[in-house]
Parts: structure tokens; C-alpha cells; sequence
């Protein structure tokens, strides 16, 4: 008799596979640092790993899933692709507002992947403002680029995106948002967006070269306290709010800290009606309570006796001139000094009158050097948008299938407004707002031969049946734009009612 083989147990369960993604599930980058990648860098990257620009991906694959927001339309998915309007506003999707969101909800179902919303603001909404949160263009180090070896990834950084951030902590030279080569300013997030790259003369925008010495100014600071915010965004408990910022707020009111120039900041919208506070503020009220902000958002502050909370604000105070003077030119020593007002609220004034009645020599060699200082750092040259390339940014649009306002030609070449293209460029303004014009009355088409095609149907609709069906939830935009169609309709309504047995 033969000897049966023995086998092991067979495993009835069945295999457990993973999700297929419809998109690549590429791993966001730096998630839980300080130099997490950004939302729009993020889309970038994911379109180039496809092979195809960013206008594809998102014409094609992204904003057909992607629901308005608002108007009429709100909830429906969009009918035509998208303008030069939507990369001209792509910036905020980088912030911590609704269009944010569904946008991150978007990509987290197409890759697969979790927690995208660390690579925006998304995880600060309740507790930072997003009003002067973002910079509408684009921003790079170009020491960041340049340090990049063989083989490294090259991406965009969230923390470039914020407005109070003009140095990069890590290399400490002045954020650039003018390209070196063509002298243009871009969109965050473009047709053809690549990281490290110019979106419009396609040069790259790295360059290799020595840390400066900023490190001991306020703009470092800032970056810094920034960088951190980013990098605590993953740690974050559910439901965060604002209730530890209120205690912190209301702690500093007790202590008379909100003097002179924090007169002008919401200090009642803070504790009073609970408003989540703008960046800038966020970064000033850290200054001057010498904590970060992350911790002024989630710890408790140990504010100790200043020398503001020591004299009542209507009271004659004086501090000895000696010790003014040692003030003033300690900060004077300091590569960026600090401003006069916290200075004087250092020592318990309520303005800078006082310091500059006294060592009057001394402020205006502090404000002098602070303009200087600023001069070298965050004014960039400004360099005249060549003719020619309005020129060629006015043909572009004028070739465009969709409608192109004059605004967004303005600020795709670097304008700050619309005015310059009313000077010397007649002839191609002219006929981008006859093109406009034009592919508006052709949207308009359809609504009137829907009125006359309603005209010869029984039963007779009403306008509202036509809107309905047209996709309006109202008919003011169809009686206003066709009035007499709209009463012939009526009117011809009535007819036929009048008629029937």
C-alpha cells in the first residue's frame, strides 16, 4: 500500500487585493516637516508622472469630477473646460477654503492615498483666516533648487505660498517670484507648471551660491514659526479649534498688552466673537509675546509681568535715559533692528514719541537701516513687460476657444492691471473683446431657439418648463435677456388656454 502524501491545509479565505487607483498613487513629499510639498506642486508633479501638462490632467480628468461651488450652477459639474481664470486663481487651492477641500477630496479618491489635505492649509481652517493667507504668484528658492544632487525629485513647497514668509529658513536668502531669465512673474499653478522650472521661458530657476546671514531678523522668525505650523499640521486632534488661542488672547488684553500699534488689530473679534485671526496678526501677536505660533494656537502662554502691564496707559510714565539709550543701540547692533514701536512698548510706551524726543539721532539711524535692509531683501527689480510679449499673450487668448477676459491676459504677464493693454495694443484688445462678445451671443443661442421651438409646441410650456429645462433655477437671466420672446410665450400660453373647451 502506498504512503498518501501529506499536504497542508489548503486557505479557503479569499485573497485580499488592493485598491487599483484610477490616477498614480504618487507619494506626496516632505508630509509632517516643514518643506511639505504643496497642493498645486503636488498636481504638477502627478500630471508630468502621467506623461501629459497640467492643463490635460486638469481639462481633461480633474475638473470634470470637481462640482461648482457657487452661483447657479452650484453642485453640477462644469460643461466647459476650464480658462485661463481658473490657473489664474489656482492659488487658493492651496488655502483652507470649500473648493479646497473637494479638490483634496478628489485626488485622495483618484490615488488612493490619505491625508493630501496636509499639502494645504486645510488643517489650519479653523484657526487661521484665510484672507491675505497666500501669495497669487508664484514664489521659489532658488538655492533649493540649486542644492538639489542627481536623482533628487524636484517639487514645489507649501511654504513658499504664504505671504509673511519672504526668506527661505533654510538657506536664508530673500523668496524670488521674478524669473532671472524672462523677468516675468507666473501662475502657482499653469498649463505648463513644472517643478523648479519657468512656466513661461521654460529656464530653470535654480542656481547654486552661499547662505546670506538673515538670521537674525524678524522675516527668519517668521519663516521659521511658519515652518513649524506646517510641520505640527499632521499632529493636529480632531476638532481643534480656537479655544486655547481665546484663553491666550484674553490673557494678553489682562496684561495690557494690546497698545499702540495692536490697537488696530480684531483683538474684540478674537475673544469676544471668536474670529479666526489673519496670519499676519497670528506672526505679530507672536512677536511680541516671544512665543511661536503653533504655540499660541495650542499651549498656554506663561505671559509674565512686562514692563506695559507695570503703569496704567493714562498715567505720566518715564523710563531713565540710560536705559532707553542701552535700547536703541542694542537694536541698532542687530542686522535687521527691530521697530521702533516694539521698542518703545518693550519699555512700556504707548508710541514712539518719547524715544524719538530724546535720541532722535538714534531712531532715524534705525529706521534707516531697517529701509535699507528692506530694500536689498523683498524689493525685487521691476523689470517692464517686454512689448512683445503682450503682443503674443493677446494672440494667444484671441486663438483660445473660450471666452479670455482682459484681466487675466494682464496678470498672465505680469501686470498688476489691465491699463497698460489700453496703450499702443488697439487693434488686438479690440478684437479679443469682439471674439468675447461674439462667443457670448453664441451661448446665448440656444436659450432663444429653445423660446421659439417652445413657441410652436402643444400644450405651450411655461417659461419656467423652459428654464427647467435648460438648467436654470430661476428665469430672471431668460426674461431679461429675451423679453419679447418671453412674453410672446406667455401670451401665447394664454391663447391656447382660452381656447380649450
Amino acid at each position: 500500500m502506498h504512503n498518501r502524501p501529506i499536504y497542508g491545509e489548503w486557505e479557503s479565505s479569499p485573497a485580499r487585493l488592493t485598491e487599483r487607483s484610477y490616477l498614480y498613487s504618487l507619494a506626496p513629499i516632505g508630509i509632517g516637516t516643514a518643506a511639505v510639498e504643496s497642493f498645486t506642486g503636488y498636481i504638477a508633479r502627478l500630471a508630468a508622472a502621467h506623461a501629459v501638462e497640467p492643463r490635460a490632467l486638469v481639462k481633461h480628468e480633474l475638473s470634470p469630477r470637481i462640482p461648482s461651488t457657487k452661483g447657479r450652477l452650484a453642485g453640477c459639474s462644469p460643461s466647459k473646460p476650464p480658462g485661463d481664470s481658473f490657473f489664474a486663481d489656482a492659488y487658493a487651492l492651496n488655502g483652507s477654503g470649500e473648493r479646497t477641500r473637494r479638490w483634496v477630496s478628489l485626488l485622495e479618491q483618484l490615488t488612493c492615498l490619505s491625508r493630501l489635505d496636509l499639502l494645504t492649509a486645510l488643517p489650519w481652517a479653523k484657526t487661521i483666516s484665510c484672507v491675505h493667507l497666500l501669495r497669487t504668484q508664484r514664489a521659489w528658492c532658488p538655492l533649493c533648487y540649486g542644492a538639489l544632487h542627481a536623482g533628487s525629485v524636484v517639487y514645489e513647497r507649501l511654504l513658499w505660498a504664504f505671504q509673511i514668509v519672504t526668506v527661505c529658513p533654510e538657506h536664508r536668502c530673500p523668496i524670488e517670484t521674478i524669473c532671472k531669465s524672462c523677468g516675468r512673474t507666473q501662475y502657482v499653478l499653469s498649463s505648463r507648471t513644472r517643478p523648479g522650472w519657468c512656466s513661461r521661458c521654460e529656464c530653470w530657476l535654480g542656481r547654486e551660491g552661499e547662505p546670506a546671514d538673515h538670521s537674525g531678523g524678524d522675516p527668519m522668525r517668521l519663516a521659521s514659526m511658519a515652518g513649524e505650523l506646517l510641520a505640527r499640521a499632521i499632529d493636529l486632534p480632531a476638532g481643534f479649534g480656537l479655544d486655547r488661542f481665546r484663553e491666550n488672547t484674553r490673557l494678553m488684553a489682562g496684561k495690557g498688552a494690546f497698545r499702540g500699534e495692536s490697537r488696530n488689530r480684531n483683538v474684540r473679534g478674537w475673544t469676544k466673537r471668536a474670529s479666526a485671526p489673519r496670519m499676519d496678526s497670528l506672526a505679530f501677536l507672536s512677536l511680541r509675546a516671544g512665543v511661536s505660533m503653533v504655540h499660541l494656537l495650542t499651549g498656554r502662554i506663561a505671559f509674565g509681568d512686562a514692563p506695559a502691564s507695570q503703569h496704567s496707559p493714562y498715567a505720566h510714565h518715564r523710563v531713565d535715559d540710560s536705559i532707553v539709550e542701552s535700547a536703541l543701540k542694542a537694536a541698532l547692533q542687530a542686522e535687521l533692528p527691530r521697530r521702533l514701536e516694539e521698542i518703545a512698548a518693550d519699555l512700556g510706551y504707548g508710541s514712539v514719541a518719547p524715544l524719538q524726543t530724546r535720541f532722535r539721532d538714534l531712531c532715524r539711524r534705525i529706521i534707516a537701516k531697517r529701509a535699507e535692509w528692506n530694500k536689498g531683501a523683498y524689493r525685487p527689480p521691476i523689470t517692464p513687460v517686454p512689448k512683445e510679449c503682450i503682443e503674443q499673450a493677446l494672440s494667444a487668448a484671441i486663438a483660445e476657444e473660450a471666452p479670455v477676459n482682459l484681466r487675466a491676459v494682464a496678470a498672465g504677464v505680469g501686470l498688476h492691471n489691465k491699463r497698460r493693454l489700453y496703450k499702443g495694443f488697439h487693434d488686438l484688445r479690440r478684437a479679443l473683446v469682439a471674439k468675447n462678445g461674439l462667443l457670448r451671443r453664441r451661448r446665448w443661442e440656444p436659450i432663444e431657439n429653445a423660446l421659439r421651438t417652445a413657441l410652436d409646441e402643444a400644450p405651450v410650456p411655461t417659461v419656467t418648463d423652459v428654464a427647467r429645462r435648460l438648467g436654470f433655477k430661476s428665469v430672471t437671466r431668460i426674461t431679461k435677456r429675451f423679453p419679447d420672446l418671453s412674453e410672446a410665450l406667455k401670451r401665447r400660453r394664454r391663447e391656447t388656454s382660452a381656447r380649450r373647451p
